[in-house]
């Protein structure tokens, strides 16, 4: 790090960033995983000078990335240094017999070295060229610093100032606001109506509702596995399937996984974790920060309804809880008292990203993918797409005993045996379209 220009600016952190602060600094202890990564896929021409010049334009602008967390008389904060020293370094692997397979392998272990919150920079990034006009730009962060909404805005930022240097044209001023506006709109909420209106909402939503049903491992000896992931059926038939019920693809993903999990189990209820954006407010969509929230998602299966039925069903639950997302799940847990410990673990968990990922870089086709997670609840279903499904990608994510390994593929068949069924004939009772 360079030596500061200036003091530091000293910040509190949200209930969320606080909330993994604990599992950041364990795992680094113990030289464990504590990032999450990603990357665009490219296939064009790419100016590594510009794009290196570009992201330090805009990390120079974004607070979040020059954070490191600290504790001052055992209060956490964020301390916003004046400069962070990185670079973008290029990383060729057209050489290799299997570019892509040796891309994934250096990212892997890229993933796999961990770092203290109380570091800086808190981020890496590098550029990986494959072949000819064919790049990987690879990124990754400490979860505390930044969600994938931020990681969203700060890319497609890079990409506008990439596009504005090739052009030889100014990129404009910075869209992004500072974390110091954002906590004090956070302030005003925590002071509000809006917020004790929220308490009561989760009170009341989840009174009586049994505990969720664990679905990953839970010794220490388990470890997160991920699977090859589903092949989806077509996106005109998800959406058809969806409209039909009024709803979007986001809520059938949701609804086949809630009867996936009822009727292997045989329970009447189930409780989704879900994660959110949490950004309901235009201030709160542009800052780059950790900000993302998770709520409770709580839905009443029956084996005689039909799918169609079921999902009606979870999308008028979700459409009624997500209007209540910014109350932080740490306390609703916390309203919960003795029942919050079973309903925090976040098992099972299913995070949907419906939007389009890809970035306008001149002359350049781009994907942006998922690349690395940091750990895992137990089971964590990840569902990405356009809002038509087109380009929906599903893959699953669970933590598993030794020797079961084969528990994650075994799993994602069924969820996609059911899936089709489903969307083949959304009318009939679940029960049957579990039925070999």
């Amino acid at each position: 790090m360079t030596a500061p220009t200036a003091p530091p600016d000293l910040l509190d952190v949200t209930v969320p960033q606080r909330s993994l602060w604990a599992a950041s600094k364990q795992l680094a202890a113990e030289r464990q995983a504590n990032t999450v990564g990603q990357y665009v896929e490219i296939h064009g021409p790419v100016d590594a000078r510009a794009l290196e010049t570009a992201a330090q334009c805009v990390i120079a602008q974004t607070e979040a990335l020059r954070a490191r967390f600290v504790e001052r008389d055992g209060v956490l904060k964020q301390e916003i240094l004046p400069a962070v020293r990185w670079r973008l370094p290029m990383v060729d692997l057209s050489g290799s017999a299997d570019p892509a397979t040796a891309a994934d392998e250096w990212a892997a272990a890229e993933h796999r070295v961990p770092v203290s919150p109380g570091d800086s920079p808190l981020f890496s990034t590098a550029l990986l060229r494959l072949g000819p006009d064919h790049f990987r730009w690879y990124l990754r962060f400490l979860p505390m610093v930044m969600d994938a909404f931020s990681a969203g805005l700060l890319l497609h930022r890079v990409a506008e100032v990439y596009a504005a240097i090739r052009a030889g044209t100014e990129p404009g001023p910075s869209p992004f606001r500072s974390l110091r506006a954002l906590h004090a709109e956070l302030d005003e909420y925590w002071k509000s109506a809006r917020y004790d209106d929220d308490r009561e909402y989760w009170r009341r939503r989840l009174a009586g509702v049994p505990a969720p049903v664990r679905l990953g491992a839970a010794g220490p000896d388990a470890r997160a596995l991920g699977g090859a992931g589903l092949e989806p059926p077509a996106a005109h038939h998800i959406q058809a399937t969806a409209q039909a019920a009024g709803t979007a693809w986001p809520d059938l993903v949701l609804a086949v996984v809630a009867a996936q999990i009822a009727l292997e189990r045989d329970v009447p209820v189930v409780t989704l974790t879900v994660p959110v954006s949490n950004r309901l407010t235009a201030l709160s969509r542009s800052v780059p920060t950790y900000l993302a929230n998770r709520y409770l998602l709580t839905v009443a299966v029956s084996p005689t309804m039909t799918f169609h039925e079921l999902l009606r069903r979870t999308a008028e639950h979700n459409r009624a809880d997500v209007t209540h997302q910014r109350l932080p799940c740490e306390q609703v847990l916390a309203d919960l008292g003795d029942r919050g410990e079973s309903f925090g673990r976040g098992d099972p968990s299913v995070n949907i990203t419906p939007f389009h990922a890809e970035l306008a870089l001149p002359g350049c086709a781009t994907t942006m993918h998922q690349h690395r997670r940091m750990g895992a609840t137990g089971f964590d279903l990840f569902a990405s797409g356009s809002p038509d499904a087109s380009g929906l990608r599903i893959s699953l994510v669970m933590r598993v005993a030794p020797g079961d390994r084969d528990l994650v593929p075994a799993q994602e068949e069924r969820l996609l045996r059911l899936l089709n069924r489903v969307i083949d004939n959304p009318h009939r009772p679940l029960r049957e379209a579990v039925t070999p």
